[in-house]
């Protein structure tokens, strides 16, 4: 029997970075959701919510690029960290689209880089995490 393709489970796997910043956009999403549903059942500060909005995102490059890594198989700083820069560059554009803004500063391009690095030592984690 003859097995379709587009139905199986592992196709996205092929993609180890596309892979990995999908579930960093549900991780994300997931992560927001939260915490507006915190937001209304309590009162935060504003410098919290930011802290957490980094935090938020910081575990969504976290646990993609483990999966993109482990996806791969190999190379997971590469897989990690092109997780974590495609995740950075997706949520400026977001940003971009949604606020109409078009700033290009040290600290937005460190943010950036950030989470290109954290993505790469995620990456490292989630290549040497693979079970054979």
């Amino acid at each position: 029997m003859i097995r379709n393709a587009a139905h199986d489970g592992r196709t996205l796997r092929r993609l180890p970075v596309a892979y990995g910043v999908l579930w960093g956009m549900v991780v994300a999403v997931a992560g927001m959701l939260l915490t507006a549903v915190w937001m209304h059942v309590r009162t935060l500060a504003d410098a919290s919510v930011v802290t957490l909005a980094y935090g938020i995102h910081c575990l969504a490059v976290v646990v993609g690029a483990i999966l993109a890594s482990r996806a791969a198989g190999e190379r997971g700083w590469y897989h990690g960290g092109l997780t974590g820069l495609i995740y950075a560059v997706i949520m400026w554009a977001l940003n971009l689209i949604l606020y109409h803004t078009f700033t290009v500063s040290p600290g937005g391009l460190f943010r950036i880089l950030l989470m290109a690095v954290i993505g790469a030592f995620a990456g490292i984690i989630g290549v040497n995490t693979v079970r054979d």
